[in-house]
């Protein structure tokens, strides 16, 4: 995050928009389009996220599309022909990248648009597997947006959606992506629904209850990031998936992801990506044996241990474990005051 907040591409980019330039370039662009979605709620009473999104989309002239099915390509193809593409006529362009190719959402410039039709056409892939990442996709596009300078062209005829090597290369597609990861879950009506659902701790339960009242579509995953961020509490966000042994005798269970909220940076968390999850854990206990129940649990960081260095410090935590497809998720809570590094937050 660090190297992002300096980066180049999002210096240019703040220049670009004319902001007052410091040394985190990603805060002024996160600054700069939340002000504007800000902007553009005034005089409007939102009741959900996708109250939110549909209020954004107008605002930037953008009609946004979901595909559920093959056929839905045909129709869209037939519904927009009028949308005047240079590379290539749009029924064309939709059977190749969607039909014989695997793109996950296209956004089109319509420059010579009729009266009465939005500028920008975003065409989602919410088919099969699709379905849970299409609600965030579509915020992606419009995060693009927000971060275009007056007058200026973002793309010239069509982008394309990045793909997840993409977004973690390119360091404007990541800021966006982090952007977008507020805007889905703006905090002013995704927290409330959740401190509700949660009824003081904090849990997958508590999270789906949420993200299903105001951010319906939404996956598991990207909802339990957002319910992390915000949470008053420390907690710590974490995935883990099969990977195979050092000696490649087998699969382990290892930590793809770890994502500590602000409260929780000052724990003595030691667990890192790579890690194998040990058998005592609730973690690997919802990944093998409950299959999509939660699994709830009191336990301490010297579970984990790090070859040929032994078990890691004791950190007394709750733990909370789902299992979603191929992958566990976990929050990791603070359970007492010892085991903590200059902590004085109130712990859940």
């Amino acid at each position: 995050m660090m190297e992002l907040m300096r980066h180049p591409k999002l210096r240019q980019v703040a220049r670009d928009l004319e902001l007052p330039g410091s040394d985190d370039a990603l805060r002024e662009l996160r600054e700069h389009a939340v002000d504007r979605v800000r902007n553009m709620m005034t005089g409007w009473t939102l009741d959900t996220v996708e109250d939110l999104r549909m209020r954004v989309a107008d605002q930037l002239s953008v009609k946004l599309v979901f595909i559920t099915s093959n056929d839905d390509v045909y129709r869209i193809a037939a519904e927009f022909a009028h949308y005047k593409l240079r590379q290539v006529p749009l029924p064309r362009l939709l059977q190749a990248e969607f039909i014989t190719g695997d793109t996950e959402g296209l956004l089109l410039d319509n420059p010579g648009s009729v009266k009465g039709s939005r500028r920008y056409l975003a065409i989602i892939d919410a088919r099969g597997p699709r379905a849970a990442r299409a609600y965030f996709t579509g915020w992606h596009e419009l995060a693009h947006l927000l971060l275009c300078p007056p007058r200026q062209r973002v793309f010239d005829g069509f982008r394309r959606s990045p793909s997840e090597l993409q977004r973690r290369k390119d360091p404007l597609e990541s800021a966006v992506d982090h952007i977008a990861g507020l805007l889905a879950f703006w905090e002013p009506i995704f927290k409330p629904a959740l401190i509700t659902a949660a009824g003081g701790d904090l849990t997958f339960a508590a999270i789906e209850k949420a993200s299903e009242l105001v951010a319906p579509g939404a996956s598991l995953y990207a909802a339990s990031l957002a319910a992390t961020r915000v949470w008053d509490g420390a907690a710590v966000f974490l995935t883990c998936e099969e990977g195979t042994k050092a000696d490649g005798t087998g699969l382990a269970l290892r930590i793809q992801t770890l994502i500590p909220n602000e409260r929780a940076r000052s724990l003595d968390l030691r667990i890192r990506r790579s890690m194998r999850v040990p058998i005592a854990s609730a973690l690997w206990r919802a990944f093998y044996e409950t299959s999509d129940t939660e699994c709830a649990a009191n336990e301490d960081q010297a579970l984990w241990e790090v070859t040929g260095r032994g078990n890691l410090p004791k950190v007394p935590w709750a733990v909370q474990a789902v299992r979603r497809g191929g992958a566990a998720y976990a929050i990791l809570k603070p359970t007492a005051s010892r085991g903590l590094r200059h902590y004085a937050g109130s712990l859940n």
